[in-house]
């Protein structure tokens, strides 16, 4: 396979250590040709893009982690080679790269599942005369340089997001029993495997103004890596200031800035398994922490539809008091069931998962307006219905209503009795024989 300009969309050795992350959602490898185009190879020499993130917040406490991505592009390197078809009156036209997965429409290229493209020169191959071939190279390397802001929003198993793949990873530590002060004081890698695809254009002379073009395409599975590096001056315990003295753990918490640690759901989530319209709604407990003196409130997300669920009331908060607090709140499943929109949700035994979110704000004790919502911690509420059976009590009947369709219940007929009767030619001990009639006569 000849070479074609080198594309540099990465630059780094791909290492994968101890604490790295493979992210397992990758594309088939794939090609399509046409009448013009017999084959088209894309290749890449080894090397892996790297997104570099860190920590850029002046202040330790976990809390006050702020994430930032140190790059604003990602630098692939590429081999690309396209051999049009066997007629000398074909020749090739051009190729371009494509940031996701190509199919055909047709003899020409689908790329609407794409997330980025740019025209680029390869390697290509034309036949010249009979039985003779040409092949034309390129003459050295071409840097192709993608944006990080425009690969950034798409499918999941398309975009690169580099904060909320440390955000995933994360919340996979939090429910293996981690913290997140040990998940941001060490370093972090995440590896992504991204489809990448080559396309190219061949034309044939058909008639004086006449040549039209024809496309394949090959995509391959690219390799990209997050690396946080880890902040080994995180810490979940509230500094000293040199001013306050005494070693005081009352009076260190009272005049520190109110600071929300950590916000998450009970770890043993209720689930609803019964009834599709449940007799009262679930509740939820959320567990929170924090330093200092102030208010606080909530709200509850549901990232399906980005509804919010659940609002709080503003909270007195002391960590010098008592630090660990919670609250309660019902799930409105009630109440969505009984919605027309959700009424998809009452299928029989079929499971439904619902992501829910934490987001927090703090007023601090010598404070006239709340900070901004942060997020915290995540977790997934699911509910099922299954069938229920209703006995029927109506005097003199038997019977059952079974909830195999909620919207439809299906009744089943009340069971008779039917009268018992002994074989022909026998008197059961329990018939009863007929009384012999006494008839009395007036005098």
């Amino acid at each position: 396979m000849n070479k074609l300009k080198s594309l540099f969309w990465g630059a780094s050795a791909l290492v994968i250590g101890m604490n790295t992350m493979v992210t397992t959602v990758t594309h088939a490898a794939s090609s399509g040709n046409s009448e013009y185009v017999q084959n088209v190879d894309l290749s890449f020499p080894g090397l892996a893009a790297v997104i570099h993130v860190k920590n850029t917040s002046a202040n330790k406490l976990v809390s006050q982690v702020k994430l930032q991505v140190q790059d604003s592009s990602i630098k692939i390197q590429a081999n690309g080679f396209v051999q049009c078809g066997n007629d000398k009156d074909i020749d090739f036209k051009e190729a371009k790269i494509y940031f996701g997965p190509l199919s055909m429409f047709v003899e020409d290229i689908n790329d609407n599942a794409t997330l980025y493209k740019s025209n680029y020169s390869v390697s290509n191959k034309t036949r010249i005369g009979l039985g003779k071939w040409v092949t034309e190279g390129t003459n050295g390397d071409e840097s192709f340089t993608v944006p990080l802001n425009q690969i950034k929003n798409g499918h999941p198993a398309l975009r690169v997001d580099a904060l909320e793949e440390i955000n995933k990873k994360l919340q996979t530590h939090l429910q293996g029993g981690g913290t997140e002060t040990d998940f941001y004081k060490n370093n972090q890698e995440i590896v992504l495997q991204r489809p990448v695809s080559v396309a190219g254009w061949c034309t044939k002379y058909v008639s004086p103004g006449f040549t039209p073009s024809k496309a394949g395409f090959e995509t391959q599975n690219f390799t990209i890596q997050v690396k946080y590096e880890g902040d080994s001056d995180i810490t979940d315990k509230p500094l000293l200031n040199a001013q306050l003295g005494g070693n005081l753990p009352n009076q260190l918490n009272q005049n520190l800035p109110l600071q929300l640690s950590q916000a998450g759901f009970q770890p043993n989530m209720p689930h609803h398994i019964g009834k599709c319209v449940p007799d009262a709604n679930p509740k939820i407990r959320v567990n929170y922490n924090g330093t200092g003196k102030g208010q606080v409130r909530f709200k509850i997300g549901e990232e399906e539809g980005n509804f919010v669920i659940f609002n709080s009331n503003q909270s007195s908060y002391n960590s010098a008091d008592q630090m660990n607090r919670y609250f309660d709140f019902d799930y409105p499943l009630i109440e969505k069931m009984n919605q027309d929109q959700f009424k998809w949700w009452k299928t029989i035994n079929k499971t439904y998962s619902h992501s829910l979110t934490i987001k927090a704000q703090v007023k601090d004790q010598n404070s006239d307006s709340y900070g901004s919502w942060k997020d915290f911690g995540t977790a997934t509420f699911k509910h099922r219905c299954t069938p229920q059976v209703k006995v029927i009590t109506s005097p003199g009947l038997g019977g059952y209503q079974s909830q195999e369709n909620p919207n439809k219940p299906t009744i089943n007929p009340a069971l008779k009795m039917k009268p018992q009767r002994a074989p022909l030619g026998k008197v059961s001990s329990n018939t009863l024989k007929p009384k012999r009639l006494k008839i009395e006569v007036p005098e």
